[in-house]
């Protein structure tokens, strides 16, 4: 077998409930981490199993980028500052 890497961008909203937005930007990274060996295994198995397909999946990274842009506070969109 031989071996490809790929590297996809995505782009995450994710929603947090916090105090202030100090602290709901410190925790927005934790979610954004690289699956476990145990979420990869799962893949593997609905890759194989489920779909049919002969290829396995070795490691998967993230690396996302610092700048977080805030959308919304309370459900209700954010003014965008142009820089």
């Amino acid at each position: 077998m031989k071996e490809f890497a790929f590297e996809v961008g995505f782009i995450a909203r994710v929603r947090v409930q916090a105090a202030d937005e100090d602290s709901a930007r410190k925790a927005v990274p934790t979610v954004l981490a690289a699956p476990g060996i145990a979420d990869i295994r799962i893949a593997n198995e609905n890759v194989i199993a489920g779909l049919g397909i002969d290829a396995v999946i070795d490691d998967v990274n993230f690396n996302s980028a610092s700048d977080l842009v805030l959308l919304e506070v309370n459900g209700e969109r954010v003014k965008r500052c142009r820089r």
